[in-house]
């Protein structure tokens, strides 16, 4: 997998890489932190008569495939809505993929478009949860408008419209912090972008041409 330029933050004295595969990578623990991958979306729009290519969907299991391989985490984190509705072949192939690195361990944290059966979520690398509260940082899938901690969540598939000197403009996904809460982009391809007003004292990471910018 190429290297593109990705940022760094710190925060509570601990470093994290904003990649620009829309993931972070948490160096201390050797962790892949995603968000809001809707696998099996494709699946289930084409079942509704909805027309998208057939293999549309292995752009993300290929890039979350190298992004294994590339940093070779001992942990992958999904901040919920990993899978996008009820059972359909894409699991199979998500399972097939975790089972390629049985020394990963792969934990969920459930969101609200996590409706499987429970015996779909038995794979052995495979654990799922609601929330995680390690004090300093809270893992979960909405934001949860904490007092204390930094909140890593999802759910908003934030991004920015950036607008030029011609008025053209771009709309760009982006990793947001406002202090409490830093919230991921959609890892999916197919997720669409909830675009964010700018707020002053708030930090904006977005994703151009494979690179990480803070704006």
């Amino acid at each position: 997998m190429k290297d593109y330029q990705y940022a760094v933050i710190q925060l509570a004295g601990e470093d994290f890489y904003l990649l620009p595969q829309k993931a972070v990578y948490r160096p201390a623990l050797r962790q892949l932190i995603l968000s809001d991958l809707h696998l099996g979306k494709t699946s289930h729009f084409r079942k509704q008569g909805i027309a998208l290519p057939v293999n549309s969907y292995q752009k993300d299991f290929e890039k979350l495939n190298s992004l294994v391989h590339r940093w070779k985490p001992n942990s992958v984190l999904f901040l919920g809505d990993l899978f996008h509705s009820t059972y359909n072949r894409e699991w199979l192939i998500f399972k097939s993929l975790l089972m390629e690195h049985q020394n990963v361990k792969f934990v969920l944290v459930e969101g609200n478009h996590d409706i499987l059966q429970a015996h779909d979520y038995n794979i052995p690398n495979l654990f799922k949860t609601e929330v995680i509260d390690e004090g300093h940082f809270i893992f979960s899938h909405h934001p949860l408008n904490q007092q204390t901690g930094i909140n890593f969540c999802g759910h908003l598939h934030p991004g920015l419209q950036l607008v030029g000197m011609a008025r053209q403009s771009v709309k760009l996904p982006c990793f947001y912090f406002n202090g409490r809460e830093f919230i991921l982009p959609a890892f999916g391809e197919l997720t669409g972008l909830s675009i964010l007003e700018q707020e002053r004292g708030s930090e904006y990471y977005v994703i151009a041409n494979g690179n990480v910018i803070k704006v």
